[in-house]
């Protein structure tokens, strides 16, 4: 009998959990509880998996704004470009998507991308979310041409190019005409009443409004509405990333300059209007504190006389 006792003891033992693993059990259920309730009170964003079409005006920092975002929104497999477009859910990311192939265009239409950066809002609809940075005419100018003659090896003066007969679309009002395919620009024509109404309302209408000047500032809030598992990141000052396809920094010259502004009144009116709305969208910006130390600092000040920003 005793030795009977002392078996059922033993069992009794073994199947019997301690008291401080019960303990521990009972308080993870309880944090998993609390915490499922505080995620059910939280609102959910507002764009979460919303997809994001970016326009790529040259050398409004949009070769980085691709190459820094695309990592975020996919992974490298899911990721392609003009010469590798593919179908959802192959391709989740498409770079640069110039291209006649219907499937491929109505995919970007009907929002199946998660991130779409081109040159041109002619597969963009209200499916996606509209982003677009926003840079200073005369610099943007200065900074296309450094990078025609010192990426593209043209023995070209700017100069030159302004008189020619037909000069490059990108020495003259190349935002407004990217960011308003439908209205007719021309030369040193100054925009009209209606004109500015028309870029304000898509101002307005824009998702997202960036400005390369404050690439800080617009990171942070771009991450807020649409990466925001990458937002304490994207919102610690300077953690904005590696300048990318830049160009020499042309030397200013103030018979140039005037030339520029004179051309490109359009794109001066337009800008004034973006940094209006970057300033009305006012939100929080980049924080004042260094980034914490688990993320990399990834701002790259080149020092080899290349340049994106002025």
């Amino acid at each position: 009998m005793r030795l009977w006792l002392c078996c059922a003891a033993a069992v009794a033992a073994q199947q019997t959990p301690p008291r401080r693993r019960l303990a521990r059990r009972t308080r993870a259920r309880e944090s998993a509880a609390v915490g499922a309730a505080v995620r059910a009170l939280a609102p959910a964003p507002a764009n979460d998996g919303k997809c994001v079409f970016h326009l790529h005006t040259p050398k409004c920092a949009g070769t980085f704004v691709w190459r820094f975002m695309r990592d975020k929104f996919c992974a490298e497999e899911e990721t392609c470009k003009r010469g590798t477009l593919q179908l959802p859910p192959f391709c989740k990311c498409a770079g640069n998507p110039i291209t006649d192939d219907d499937a491929v265009l109505n995919a970007i239409k009907r929002g199946a991308y998660r991130f779409v950066s081109a040159h041109s809002r002619q597969p963009f609809s209200d499916k996606c979310a509209l982003a677009v940075w926003f840079r200073e005419p005369v610099s943007r100018v200065r900074s296309h041409y450094g990078y025609v003659v010192h990426r593209r090896r043209r023995n070209v003066t700017l100069s030159s190019l302004l008189a020619s007969k037909k000069p490059p679309n990108w020495v003259s009002n190349q935002q407004w005409s990217l960011f308003l395919p439908g209205s007719r620009v021309a030369g040193s024509q100054a925009p009209s009443s209606t004109h500015l109404a028309e870029a304000s309302q898509e101002l307005q209408r824009a998702a997202f409004v960036g400005l390369v000047e404050e690439m800080d500032v617009s990171l942070c809030r771009f991450a807020r509405a649409y990466l925001q598992s990458h937002a304490t990141e994207l919102c610690a000052r300077g953690a904005g990333g590696r300048r990318e396809n830049v160009g020499r920094r042309p030397v200013a010259d103030a018979r140039e300059t005037e030339m520029l502004e004179r051309v490109n009144r359009f794109d001066a009116a337009l800008y004034e209007l973006a940094v209006a709305e970057f300033a009305r969208r006012g939100s929080p910006g980049a924080v004042v504190e260094p980034p914490p130390a688990e993320f990399e600092n990834v701002w790259e000040v080149r020092t080899d006389g290349f340049d994106v920003v002025e």
